[in-house]
């Protein structure tokens, strides 16, 4: 069986604080008949989305057109090496682990057989997710939401009566491009009325939910390692499951100066694209759980080694799952095969657009997905609606912002 066309969809999300402004679909046709579908990760890529299409596009047609879909490992390599890069370029393995999925689709469908049982065979029914502590849907938004540590509270205890047993939170400013908190740039230091008002929400939230549900923090790299340990400091009382990415993730040894400081475990890899980049994590001991991307790694391959790498250190992993709904479809699939699964990420309940986007929705239930017994990822892309809501201009992905002046 080999690959004989392909098509991308550059959605448009009509929820686009939820999962992100702009999803990246691609299918694979093989010369049996058999189609697979994949997602290609967006965050960390800049490239403007019709761009993207074109690099997609290119890529299929240089390594993928004509050759076996079975050959998954051979396309990693030829990928991570060509151009004498032999480095995880975020780009590169982004569009990569899209194609990647894609082909363990069409493969799984060619053999009647659920993606898992080509990973070596679920080990669990069904997978724990957790939800970002996120504004209700008929309440405050945005700022006037965070500031109001009660409306948080409340917030927490809807998720957790929903069924969800993890909450996420980042209470802090999200600072990209030219965003700074009291004049500095990243990675800063936090003021002490962020630290009081941190400090304020995770009390709220402990005191409406109490241990009924795990609470995470993230601060996607933010602050210095002296700001990281201060942060650390307010939150371990409140007993967070972790306290994820404290400083910018280019150096490990920072990290691990974070993770000697405290108890809280720290987690890190959303940003990571290689499985030795995860290596120098554990090299200095600076993360006890791995949240790589399926959509960033290079795909379920390399997760599952990476995976295998946490679990032969004693760490455990809990996938970062952020975008469309093939992305939670395939961190599903691999999710049922790890031992050292902690729990994994999810977009709420997988309502709305993200089940009208797939001929069979995500079955979400009491705070866990459950798989299909279908072929494959499980989930086929609806293209009709895909291209209702294709992306029609070129513009700008989200946070590609100027500097602010000051």
């Amino acid at each position: 069986m080999r690959v004989n066309g392909f098509e991308v969809f550059a959605v448009a999300n009509p929820t686009p604080s939820i999962g992100g402004p702009v999803w990246m679909f691609v299918r694979i046709d093989t010369d049996t008949g058999t189609s697979g579908y994949g997602e290609i990760f967006t965050s960390s890529v800049y490239s403007r989305p019709l761009t993207l299409v074109r690099v997609i596009e290119g890529m299929v047609e240089d390594f993928v057109l004509g050759r076996p879909v079975e050959e998954i490992e051979s396309l990693y390599q030829r990928v991570y090496n060509s151009h004498y890069t032999h480095i995880a370029d975020l780009t590169k393995l982004a569009v990569l682990s899209g194609i990647e999925v894609a082909l363990w689709d069409a493969l799984g469908k060619s053999l009647g057989r659920p993606v898992h049982a080509l990973l070596g065979g679920r080990i669990r029914r069904s997978v724990r997710l957790y939800s970002y502590l996120s504004p209700p849907p008929d309440g405050p938004s945005g700022a006037a939401f965070w500031s109001d540590p009660e409306a948080v509270g409340r917030r927490a205890a809807q998720l957790v009566d929903e069924g969800f047993t993890g909450l996420k939170l980042d209470p802090f400013p999200l600072l990209t491009g030219g965003d700074s908190l009291a004049g500095q740039f990243v990675p800063v230091q936090p003021t002490g009325e962020l630290l009081d008002h941190t400090e304020a929400l995770l009390a709220a939230i402990r005191s409406a939910v109490g241990s009924r549900a795990d609470l995470m923090l993230g601060t996607h790299g933010q602050f210095t390692t002296s700001g990281a340990v201060r942060v650390a400091r307010r939150i371990e009382r409140f007993d967070p499951l972790w306290f994820e990415e404290p400083v910018p993730p280019e150096l490990a040894e920072e990290m691990a100066l974070v993770a000697r400081s405290t108890t809280v475990p720290i987690a890190a890899g959303e940003r990571l694209a290689s499985k030795a980049e995860f290596a120098r994590l554990v090299r200095h001991d600076a993360a006890s759980i791995f949240n790589f991307d399926v959509s960033q790694v290079g795909g379920l391959l390399e997760a599952k080694k990476i995976s295998a790498l946490a679990e032969a250190t004693f760490r455990q992993v809990t996938p970062h799952v952020f975008g469309g709904p093939l992305v939670a479809a395939a961190s599903l699939q691999l999710a049922l095969t790890l031992p050292n699964l902690l729990i994994m990420e999810g977009n709420g309940r997988y309502d709305g657009v993200y089940a009208e986007l797939l001929d069979e929705p995500l079955h979400w239930e009491r705070g866990y997905l459950w798989p299909t017994d279908r072929p494959g990822m499980g989930h086929d892309l609806n293209e009709e609606l895909a291209r209702e809501l294709a992306v029609t201009a070129d513009h700008e992905f989200q946070y590609a912002r100027p500097a602010t002046e000051h």
